[in-house]
């Protein structure tokens, strides 16, 4: 509790600030790139190789000699405009190296340059591309992390309605399924979110939809169509504003008939998962690889 209490103080008091206003995407960027350098102090990069798949520029992580036996396709996080690159290898390297498989992971194109549908093209670009390269769709995961995880629910509608197969499962963690703020806990937890604040909302509007309306289902997929989806498994803390985007999400999924799971975990700030320091983020971790084996050996 102590580890847990302390984290939160730092990001309350070295990025919450942030959001007392509307931040340009050069303060944001600049942080995280901050944020980012201080995190890989002490440690060794991370070996990737980038290729092609789909016509999209990745990194591949772990074993690509692996894939046909099950490979992650990771969306990371950043408010669709900002990327922490060197976190984002590091997670996906544990991901490689508990789970056996190798991790494609997709610096997709941001916003504010590359606006909606730049960056969800690229991700669905290279799901398709890796069906493509005779990768069974079964053997394929779907992991998004924060604005990755919007990225990867709406990709998982889009791979429906085109007519391309499911992926074995899809995993969501810290999702925002609904940018237009509607969800209670975009207010009620304003002040408990040690790391975002309601201005995130029109920054994300600004930044990222251009001329898209908010509750349009490719930008917020808690209003799309929720049928026919692979298994999903959410992950959120008690404490963020987008505690109830999946709530609200999982509660889609159900009705749809979709199996979901839905793991609340207790007063950790957005990200905890990445954060070697909590207890929380190893017993996430370990979750997340179990969901894995779990929807590779369905079939």
């Amino acid at each position: 509790m102590l580890i847990r209490t302390i984290v939160n103080a730092g990001l309350r008091r070295g990025l919450k600030p942030l959001w007392n206003d509307i931040p340009s995407v050069a303060r944001m960027r600049a942080a995280y790139r901050r944020i980012d350098r201080l995190g890989a102090l002490g440690r060794r990069p991370v070996p990737f190789h980038v290729a092609e798949v789909g016509g999209i520029g990745v990194e591949w992580i772990g074993r690509r000699d692996a894939a046909r036996d099950g490979v992650i396709l990771y969306l990371h996080g950043g408010g669709f405009a900002v990327r922490a690159a060197a976190a984002d290898r590091r997670y996906c390297a544990g991901l490689a190296r508990r789970t056996g498989r190798p991790v494609v992971l997709v610096p997709y194109r941001l916003a504010p340059e590359c606006p909606f549908p730049a960056g969800l093209d690229d991700c669905c670009a290279v799901y398709a591309g890796l069906l493509a390269a005779g990768i069974l769709p079964h053997k394929i995961v779907v992991i998004g992390h924060s604005a990755g995880a919007n990225l990867a629910l709406v990709l998982l509608m889009r791979a429906r309605d085109y007519g391309w197969p499911q992926p074995a499962g899809g995993i969501l963690l810290s999702a925002p399924t609904d940018l237009t703020a509607g969800s209670p806990s975009a207010s009620a937890n304003a002040a408990r979110d040690s790391m975002q604040g309601p201005n995130i909302w029109p920054w994300v509007r600004m930044t990222y939809l251009a001329a898209v309306a908010p509750e349009h289902p490719d930008v917020s997929p808690l209003f799309g169509d929720w049928a026919g989806l692979a298994p999903l498994h959410f992950h959120v803390s008690d404490t963020e504003i987008i505690l109830d985007d999946s709530r609200r999400a999982a509660e889609r999924a159900r009705q749809a008939g979709n199996a979901v799971t839905l793991s609340i975990w207790h007063d950790v700030p957005h990200s905890f998962y990445y954060m070697n320091a909590l207890r929380e983020a190893w017993r996430c971790r370990a979750e997340v690889v179990a969901f894995i084996g779990h929807v590779l050996r369905r079939e």
